[in-house]
C-alpha cells in the first residue's frame, strides 16, 4: 500500500520534512558541483569516488521522491545514501578527510546522519501504528 507524504500523521510529516530538506540540499550541492567542475569532481580521489558524488545527484533526488511517495523504500535509502557518503567523505575510518577548509560540509553530513539513524526506528514505529489504524478503518 502506497501512502501520499501528505496522508501521513503530522509527527511523521515533521520528521520526514527534515528527510527532504537535507536531501534537497544534497541534491543542489551535487547540480551545483557538476555545473563548476565537470564530471571529474575531485582529481585527487579514486575515478569510483567522483562517480559515487556524481551518482549522489541522483540519488538525493530520488531519496526525496521515495520520502513523498513511500516510506519504507524512503527509510532504506536514505539510511544507505547517508551512511555511504559519511564513510566515504570521511575517508572511511581513518577520518582522514578531516583539516580542510570545509570541514563543516563534513559535520553536517554526519548530524543529518545521525538523525536519518536515530529517526528511522520511531518513524517506522509510527507509521506501522499509522497502518493498523488506518487498515482498520477501511475494513470497518
Amino acid at each position: 500500500m502506497k501512502i501520499d507524504f501528505l496522508e501521513y500523521p503530522k509527527t511523521i510529516k515533521i520528521l520526514l520534512a527534515i528527510y527532504v530538506l537535507g536531501f534537497a540540499i544534497g541534491t543542489t550541492t551535487h547540480v551545483l558541483d557538476l555545473l563548476n567542475h565537470g564530471l571529474i569532481l575531485n582529481k585527487n580521489v579514486p575515478t569510483w569516488k567522483n562517480i559515487y558524488w556524481i551518482s549522489l545527484t541522483f540519488l538525493d533526488f530520488l531519496a526525496i521522491i521515495l520520502v513523498l511517495r513511500s516510506i519504507v523504500p524512503a527509510l532504506i535509502i536514505s539510511n544507505l545514501i547517508i551512511v555511504s557518503d559519511v564513510l566515504i567523505n570521511t575517508n572511511w575510518l581513518t577520518f582522514e578527510r578531516f583539516g580542510n577548509s570545509d570541514d563543516y560540509k563534513i559535520v553536517l553530513q554526519i548530524i543529518f546522519g545521525l538523525y536519518i539513524l536515530s529517526t528511522t526506528p520511531i518513524i517506522l514505529r509510527l507509521y506501522t501504528k499509522y497502518r493498523k489504524s488506518h487498515s482498520t478503518q477501511h475494513q470497518v
